[in-house]
């Protein structure tokens, strides 16, 4: 009778055991660096968009590269990680044609850490030695003066490749928006009519909701970018404002015969923007300068600096709402004095002769609010 008690507390223990073990945790140091990183960008896409989640997957391909998928995460040392930062600041970036940054090696780095952090093997030396390679930060970024802007929208204007682009460009220019913010821009976002359009918090780089006033030139160049849009096929609310060309994709073109997809964003307008600041002779002026354009202009037009923020969205949620009663007049008070900085832009855009009494008129109008 003991016997037989004893076998039956057995193998209820041993079922009770091995149930705790399945609930238990694995082993995620053991796993092959390749497997690991799966693991955290799957957990991260719970957290962050879904094309930043892509955006960082292609950046770790370079580190899995080197580090090698099948190895695993336990194995990674810091002498490891001081060898690629040396390795990769060798490099030439494909894009940029020059040496890859600090900044890029960094945010790679950064990546790394947050696999081994999620398997459990940043710890010990590698927490405790580790450093990033040192940054040079530049406080702001290029300004373009009134006279390069003109520049830019003449050469542009003669060049059906750089339309896009342009008309980008006047939308950043009239808005501060950053590039990714435009590119993912859907028609039911954009309200012409009432001079704003609507940033969701999907494609907010701050991950917060806002709706930027639009300038006239801004206007301008939504209304070109919507009439392409709509050559393209692209109707319906949910459509996007820049169709992808699926005859730029070789793996989608091969799928399909049509020839744009308005479903899905068109990745890039950065080569043509490139050769088209090659033509203007502003070499190294990036698209995002234009959004520290605006910025610029807006304090030089003495727009209140909590005006600014909230419309490039700079501000996180906890201060916007301090901001939320000045916001609605605020928005308004942008549109009436930044416009007049930026009307003969706007009328050589629309191929019209700039006058010399609304330029009077406009500056005027400015320092008078």
């Amino acid at each position: 009778m003991e016997a037989l008690l004893f076998k039956i507390n057995f193998l209820r223990d041993l079922k009770r055991n091995h149930e705790d073990a399945e609930w238990q945790a694995p082993d995620l140091s053991r796993l092959p660096l390749g497997e690991a990183a799966e693991k955290y960008f799957g957990w991260k896409a719970a957290n962050i968009s879904q094309a930043t989640v892509e955006r960082e997957r292609r950046m770790f391909q370079g580190v899995l590269a080197f580090f090698d998928p099948a190895r695993p995460v336990r194995c990674i040392r810091l002498i490891n990680i001081r060898q690629y930062q040396e390795h990769r600041r060798k490099k030439i970036s494909p894009t940029m044609k020059q040496a890859v940054t600090a900044r890029t090696v960094n945010y790679e780095m950064q990546l790394l850490r947050g696999v081994l952090d999620y398997a459990d093997c940043w710890n010990g030396t590698l927490a405790a030695r580790y450093k990033p390679l040192r940054q040079v930060r530049s406080r702001v970024g290029r300004i373009a003066s009134k006279d390069q802007l003109i520049k830019i929208v003449r050469i542009a204007n003669g060049n059906d490749l750089w339309k896009v682009a342009l008309w980008c460009a006047a939308v950043a220019a009239g808005t501060g928006c950053r590039s990714c913010e435009i590119r993912n821009l859907q028609l039911k976002d954009i309200h012409i009519e009432d001079a704003k359009i609507f940033v969701c918090r999907e494609i907010a780089k701050n991950r917060s909701e806002r709706e930027p006033r639009l300038m006239t030139l801004a206007q301008w160049g939504l209304g070109e970018l919507l009439a392409r849009a709509k050559s393209l096929g692209a109707t319906d609310p949910y459509h996007y404002l820049l169709p992808f060309s699926v005859c730029k994709s070789r793996h989608v073109s091969k799928t399909t015969s049509v020839r744009w997809d308005v479903n899905r964003p068109m990745k890039t307008w950065v080569k043509s923007w490139r050769t088209l600041m090659d033509a203007v002779g502003m070499k190294g002026f990036r698209f995002h300068d234009l959004r520290h354009t605006f910025r610029t202009q807006g304090a030089e037009a003495g727009v209140p600096l909590e005006m600014m923020m909230a419309q490039l969205g700079h501000m996180d949620r906890e201060t916007s709402l301090d901001y939320v009663h000045i916001q609605q007049r605020g928005f308004d008070r942008i549109k009436r004095l930044i416009e007049p900085l930026q009307a003969e832009i706007l009328a050589i855009a629309q191929g019209k002769p700039p006058g010399r009494e609304s330029k009077r008129g406009g500056g005027r109008k400015a320092r008078a609010n």
